[in-house]
């Protein structure tokens, strides 16, 4: 299957970018970095490997506690499906929205 497929089984759209969390499972925190988000779900880079289904809280600088679960492992890490409403799911975009903004703003302006 070709990226460009992948691409467009997704609900969402993903972001790259480059945020500090904190993944807790039960009594177990892990510090990671997302990878990449979407209002459906992340990659989180992660020094641990969970199993897939494994529930979790995912703490995002500027987005806070987000329930999820693992869907897959990846190379350095898991991919979380978040486990939100649907009315809070549209607020979450709005966040993800305001993040990317600011970071692309503050790329600008270390490029200018």
């Amino acid at each position: 299957m070709t990226s460009e497929a992948v691409e467009n089984r997704r609900e969402h759209k993903r972001v790259i970018i480059s945020a500090p969390a904190v993944v807790q499972t039960g009594d177990d925190q892990f510090k990671g970095k997302i990878l990449n988000i979407s209002a459906g779900g992340a990659g989180i880079s992660m020094d641990v490997q969970l199993k897939d289904d494994t529930r979790l809280t995912v703490n995002i600088e500027d987005l806070g506690m987000i329930p999820a679960r693992v869907v897959r492992k990846l190379q350095n890490g898991v991919a979380v499906k978040f486990e939100i409403s649907e009315e809070k799911e549209e607020r979450f975009i709005e966040q993800i929205t305001e993040i990317v903004e600011l970071k692309r703003r503050e790329e600008a302006k270390k490029l200018a």
